[in-house]
């Protein structure tokens, strides 16, 4: 999954569960997927995309700094998992 579609997907997520300032949170996570995208790949973008959008779901819209914590998270398992970098 590319960055931008992962942006994208999220932004549809949060205008179905949240009120309008959820598009503008989902913009503010872009670099946070480039960063994924750039230190694993698309697989990892699926799973921070994933993450979030359970969040989302459950009624939350993290920060951009949380959506960094998430990313951590994804970037850690995955290296731990796929031997990443």
């Amino acid at each position: 999954m590319e960055p931008e579609e992962a942006v994208r997907q999220l932004e549809y997520s949060i205008d179905a569960s949240l009120d309008e300032i959820g598009q503008r949170a989902a913009a503010g996570y872009r670099p946070t997927f480039e960063r994924v995208a750039e230190r694993a790949d698309g697989a990892a973008v699926y799973d921070l995309a994933g993450e979030l959008s359970q969040e989302v779901a459950d009624g939350s819209c993290p920060s951009p700094s949380e959506a960094n914590d998430v990313a951590d998270r994804v970037l850690d398992d995955w290296a731990f998992t796929d031997g990443g970098e």
